[in-house]
């Protein structure tokens, strides 16, 4: 599918910059309901049922399972209508997004799938930044990804995305935190619209 085209960049979290986003996805663009349930978990343990139901009222769904492969559209408007809902409590909208990311991520590493890339890794972080394509693609059917490993205690992933940056980046934290990996941290950079430059550091 063609990426539509913009002319400047579109700032995160307005209703602009999500039309686009959604235009950027096809309809066999699938993402697993792990990723929906926890999301709307964070919504409930921070601002109740109400919150929940207001979520899920946008993207036309009233449940998911957590191996049923959803429309990512469903996913996209849902996701937005959290970071908007908790920005307030989180800063703004880039802060909500980074949280909603690394809550989803820890979730999908507690996952059966999430425990076995886990322990492929076999503690290595070298290893574990090498297996992301592989976990990844196993949370969405739809990634392109590249790992470079630039030293013995960094790498970089560069990714064709449609999901926003702060999302990926603290779900990448996430990652590095459930595995144990020693002073992680993330620092990213877009490349392009849809392209991000991801780097990983350790101790």
């Amino acid at each position: 599918m063609e990426t539509p085209a913009i002319t400047q960049p579109l700032q995160l979290g307005t209703e602009e910059e999500l039309k686009w986003r959604l235009s950027l996805l096809s309809p066999d663009d699938l993402l697993r309901g792990l990723f929906h349930n926890s999301l709307m978990e964070l919504v409930r343990r921070l601002e109740g049922d109400d919150a929940v139901r207001q979520c899920l009222e946008v993207c036309g769904e009233a449940r998911f399972l957590d191996f049923f492969n959803y429309a990512h559209h469903t996913y996209i408007k849902l996701l937005y209508a959290a970071a908007w809902r908790l920005s307030e409590r989180f800063g703004n909208f880039e802060k909500s997004m980074w949280e909603i990311g690394y809550e989803g991520s820890k979730t999908f590493y507690a996952s059966a799938a999430g425990k076995v890339l886990i322990l492929m890794a076999q503690g290595d972080p070298r290893r574990l930044l090498s297996n992301i394509p592989t976990s990844m693609q196993t949370a969405s059917k739809h990634v392109e990804c590249k790992v470079t490993l630039t030293g013995p205690k960094s790498g970089i992933l560069v990714k064709h995305e449609v999901m926003p940056r702060p999302h990926t980046e603290g779900g990448l934290q996430a990652m590095c935190e459930v595995a144990k990996v020693k002073g992680a941290k993330v620092r990213s950079r877009s490349l392009s619209p849809t392209d991000n430059e991801y780097e990983v550091t350790w101790d």
